[in-house]
Parts: structure tokens; sequence; C-alpha cells
């Protein structure tokens, strides 16, 4: 019951539109006119005919209604002239004997002018209204009636000539900010798109920096371990030089070939690892000179003990490409100096690098860094069998690498 009840207020609120509803509405008025003629209900202060016409006047005021009721199938595109027509028609059934159907016939004109016509006809319309019930009170002052006289059919004339216009207004006013507040949900949800849609941006953009950043580190690692591989590989060919171009000697040829031997599989251990972080399409051009931890003093760290010595190339140069990834990172979001511990056993070389966290930076947002460097550490470590570990520990930022040394950890191939 409840339901049925908001329903219905919302249908008096903001009665349907259309051709449809204009055709129920004429037909419905005509139905409820011809009942209130058949019943001569009529309207309040109108009681006899102010014409004789032959016949009869019930004949006379059913056509006046009917023209009336079919005026309002055009109120819609034509409001003011349908609300002439009709008032022109109400005029004629009030010299008839007026009827209550004619008056609601105007009722709906009018409510149709408030609601859709334009600014400036609503107004000349409201004032025209406002005349008629002024002009009301001053002829009925004027007719020497009494006070009680001239408030009383002021009251009737305005109460029969306002409330539709105030009616069609309110309905207008509800439309406008129904339309207002369907506008500006229109433009949350595009605002709404739009910043999806460019954090979506910011997200790829952040992925193929990223990306880029790890295939750059990646051809590097490749030209490093170039050189290496290309070293090795001269040594082998200096030894199987010199044991050719000597006489025939055994003790000096073995030792010719045990050094070829080693250097050999050096360069199939180096040369494995250039191929798995070696990927198509980087720019191999622009060899750099080789990199490794006798190089460490290059870079702004303190260096805490000795540098381990003699380690595999492979590992040497992947540890300082770490170490020097490390200070850059700390040089950037630290708020100190790094320090440096490097150690080797028979097994793995560590790499540990500690750095203050910064004390007056503010949240830094995901959205604009992208993690390259951590992403290419990783890479490094991964390509030798081994890893890398990074975060906060208390007030310092550690990074802690480890690199196997065995050549067991090196596949063949």
């Amino acid at each position: 019951m409840t339901s049925r009840l908001a329903a219905l207020a919302r249908w008096v609120r903001t009665p349907p539109r259309g051709p449809a509803a204009d055709r129920a509405y004429s037909v419905a008025l005509l139905v409820v006119g011809l009942v209130l003629l058949v019943l001569d209900v009529r309207m309040l202060g109108v009681d006899q005919p102010l014409a004789d016409v032959p016949g009869g006047t019930l004949p006379w005021q059913v056509g006046v209604l009917l023209l009336g009721t079919t005026a309002l199938l055009y109120k819609r595109r034509h409001p003011v002239l349908v609300l002439v027509v009709v008032t022109a028609l109400l005029a004629v059934d009030v010299v008839l004997g007026g009827s209550l159907g004619m008056y609601l016939v105007l009722f709906d004109a009018l409510f149709t002018v408030a609601r859709g016509a334009a600014p400036r006809a609503r107004a000349v319309v409201l004032g025209v209204l406002v005349a008629l019930v002024l002009g009301v009170m001053v002829a009925t002052v004027v007719a020497g009636m009494s006070a009680r006289d001239v408030v009383q059919l002021t009251l009737v004339a305005g109460s029969l000539l306002l409330p539709p216009w105030w009616w069609g207004s309110d309905v207008r006013r509800s439309e406008v900010l129904t339309a207002e507040q369907s506008r500006r949900a229109d433009a949350e949800r595009a605002r709404a798109d739009l910043a999806r849609a460019h954090a979506d941006d910011v997200a790829r953009i952040a992925a193929l920096d990223r990306d880029r950043a790890v295939q750059d580190e990646r051809a590097r690692v490749a030209r490093d371990l170039h050189d290496v591989v290309a070293g090795h590989l001269s040594a082998v060919a200096i030894h199987a030089e010199a044991a050719l171009a000597a006489p025939p000697d055994e003790s000096r040829d073995r030792a010719a070939l045990t050094a070829a031997r080693a250097g050999s599989l050096d360069a199939l251990a180096e040369m494995r690892s250039m191929i798995l972080v070696l990927r198509e399409g980087a720019d191999a051009d622009a060899a750099t000179a080789p990199a490794g931890l006798a190089r460490v003093a290059d870079l702004d760290v303190d260096v805490v003990g000795d540098v381990p010595t003699g380690v595999p190339t492979a590992v040497d140069h992947a540890a300082f490409r770490i170490l020097q990834e490390a200070a850059t990172n700390a040089h950037k979001h630290g708020g100190g100096r790094a320090s440096v511990r490097v150690t080797a056993d028979d097994d793995a070389l560590v790499l540990v690098v500690d750095n203050p966290l910064a004390t007056d930076a503010g949240p830094v947002d995901p959205a604009l860094t992208s993690s390259a460097g951590l992403q290419t550490m990783h890479e490094r470590a991964a390509a030798l069998g081994g890893a890398v570990e990074a975060g906060p520990r208390g007030d310092t930022w550690r990074v802690r690498a480890h690199l196997p040394l065995r050549r067991g950890s090196v596949q063949r191939w």
C-alpha cells in the first residue's frame, strides 16, 4: 500500500509526457466533462446561461467541450496558442451557463504553459493571470459590493486561475533539478573514467619504464660478459699458437693444453651466463669496459673490510653492477652515505650494502616509481643462480646479494 501511494505521489508530481499521454488526458477530460454536464454540475458563481440558445445549451456545451479537449492534443507543440483557444471556448461556455468540465480543460492548458512554454511566454501568461485576479477585485469594488463579497470573489478567482500555474511551475522546477543532477552525475562518471584512464596510463608508462630499464641492464650485462668471453678465448688461442709454433715438448704441450682447457671451460661458463641475460633486440653496440669489484673505489660508498679477489669474472662483474645499482639508489632515496661489506668463501660471494633511511622524506607515490633498480639487481643475481634481498632493517635499508662461486652451480652445455 505504501509503495502504491509513493508511486501515485511521483505520478502527480511529475506526470507522464508524450502523445499517448496527451490523448489519454484529452479522452479522460472529455468523459469527465460529459458526466458533469449530464449531472448539471456548474462552475462556482455561474448558475444560469447569459444568453438564450434555441434547443437548450447542453448540445452546444458538449460541442464546446469536444473542441476544447481536441485542442489539448496540440498543447505540446503550441502550448500558448492552445491556451488562447481554450480560454475563448471557456468564455463561450460561460455564456452558455458554464461547465466544470471546461474549467478542467483550462486547468490542463494553464498547467502545460507553466510546465513547458518558453520563459517569455510564461512571464506574459503569469502577468495576465495576476491582472485577471486583480481585475476581479477592482470590478467588485467598483460594483459597490460589500467587503465580504469582494474578498470572497477575489479568492475564488485566484483559486481558479493560480493553482494550475503553481503546480506546472513546481513540476518544471523538479524536471530542471533532475536534469541538472543527471548532468552532474554524468560529469562525475566522466571524471571518474578519466581518472581511471589516467591511472592506467601511468601504470603502463611505469611498466614500460621497468621493461626498458631491465632490457638496458641485460644488454649491459651481455656486453660485459662478451668482453670476458673474448678474453678467455684469446688466451686459449695464444696458448695453442705458442704450442704449435715451438718444437714438440711433452711437458710444455700438456701445460698449454691444460691452460687452453681451463680457458675454454671458463669461456663456456661465461658464455652461458651471457646467453641467459641476452635478449633479442638489445642494442649491443658501444661495448663498455669490463667492470669488477676492483673498481669499487670509483663508487661513492664506504667499504668495510677487504674486497675479495680472484672470484670468477662473471660473479665479479655481477657483484660490481649490483653494488653500483645499490649505491645509486642509496644516493637517490637514502639519508646518508652507504656502507659496503663483501665476503667470500669456497661456495659463494656475499655482498651487503647498508644505508640510512631518509627521515624527512614523505611517502612516495607507487605510481611514480618503477622499482627498476631492484629488478635489474635480481636479474643479475638470478642469471648466476644467486638471489638478492632488499628491504628496511629498522632505520636502515639493506641490500644483500648471494652469488654462487662454484662451477657446479653453472651447468655445462
